[in-house]
């Protein structure tokens, strides 16, 4: 799993667009011509500026639209090489806290303060999960905010106000919590205050109806804090246990996620992204619905196009390695470096700044 939005965000000005001598299209902005790695797209003679400018769609395009395409570019090649790379499957888990049946013929009746539950993040692992959906069951109708704290923050990360309607309903969440952020690692808390609830859980005490899964690689506990009022983060030594049940079951997946690692080593993908870039600035002229004097100039160099993205074969007399064979080097090369990291081969004064397992 990776997070691509926030990859694209911290890998932006990785490789970049340089500014063409010719005043005539000199409109890159600064943002697209940053490059901390020293790589640009426009170092291949076939992704000119002025090729790219010319052969794009519209004909009336101002600098503003040009910037934000060249910022889709350089993000479908951040997202495509990223997806090569970790290209395996990532899931691990999935899992609803409670699995079993349960007799809606009594209620709870609940401590005033926070009820909910503890999560804990295994240190060992490389992991992220998603809190999809909730499932509620309660008795009445009436409205709660429903909490997620990290140990890392007084205030909460996530909320969001729950309407209870009937005695069984789902709400869609879709929260990730990922290793992107400093309060990944820290220990979870999750649930509402009772206090003035018009709504009351129903018990799970009909069978196994209160067995409670623990999703791979997380440990998750019931948990309530006495009088606690406010939406803001209890004092941990208040937690206890909690015998009654929070009406709350949550759908919980666990992934494998890299976007960390990708953030934290970003230079380890600086040429197979600019190398991705020159392959999407040299089909963005031959899929151009324009007509214009580069346009057809690139008409003329069509076949030098293809063998600048295919490469010639062995009877060729000079022999020309594509972008795009290139590319699967470049990719096959970051896969071999992640592989040394995962077996210890690196030693961690090297680039490599984060550790997977």
């Amino acid at each position: 799993m990776i997070n691509i939005t926030k990859i694209q965000t911290a890998l932006s000005g990785l490789v970049g667009f340089k500014q063409p001598y010719n005043p005539d299209y000199a409109i890159v902005d600064s943002t697209n011509q940053l490059s901390s790695s020293g790589y640009y797209v426009t170092d291949n003679p076939y992704a000119k500026i002025e090729y790219i400018k010319d052969n794009q769609d519209y004909v009336d395009i101002s600098a503003t639209g040009f910037n934000l395409l060249l910022s889709d570019i350089k993000n479908s090649s951040i997202s495509s090489v990223c997806n090569q790379v970790f290209s395996d499957y990532d899931f691990i888990d999935r899992t609803l806290l409670f699995k079993n049946a349960s007799n809606k013929a009594e209620v709870e009746t609940l401590p005033t303060g926070f009820v909910g539950y503890h999560i804990r993040v295994t240190p060992k692992e490389n992991v992220a999960f998603k809190i999809s959906r909730v499932l509620l069951d309660f008795q009445g109708t009436g409205s709660f905010t429903l909490l997620l704290w990290n140990t890392a923050k007084k205030a909460a990360i996530q909320s969001k106000v729950i309407t209870i309607t009937t005695d069984h309903q789902e709400v869609s969440l879709d929260w990730v919590i990922d290793n992107t952020d400093t309060t990944y690692k820290g220990e979870y808390y999750i649930g509402y205050i009772a206090n003035s609830l018009t709504v009351t859980p129903y018990k799970r005490d009909w069978n196994a109806g209160n067995v409670l899964s623990n999703p791979t690689y997380l440990q998750i506990e019931r948990v309530k804090v006495a009088n606690h009022l406010t939406a803001t983060l209890f004092d941990l030594d208040d937690v206890e246990g909690l015998s009654e049940d929070s009406g709350l079951n949550f759908d919980i997946s666990v992934y494998e996620d890299y976007t960390d690692f990708i953030i934290n080593n970003k230079s380890l993908f600086a040429r197979a992204i600019q190398i991705e870039g020159i392959i999407g600035c040299i089909q963005l002229y031959v899929s151009s619905l324009r007509s214009n004097s580069n346009q057809s100039q690139s008409a003329q160099l069509y076949e030098k196009l293809m063998i600048e993205l295919k490469g010639t074969g062995s009877e060729s007399i000079v022999k020309v390695i594509g972008l795009e064979n290139q590319l699967l080097g470049e990719i096959a090369s970051i896969r071999t470096e992640i592989g040394k990291l995962k077996k210890g081969l690196v030693k961690s004064n090297q680039i490599f700044a984060y550790t997977l397992r």
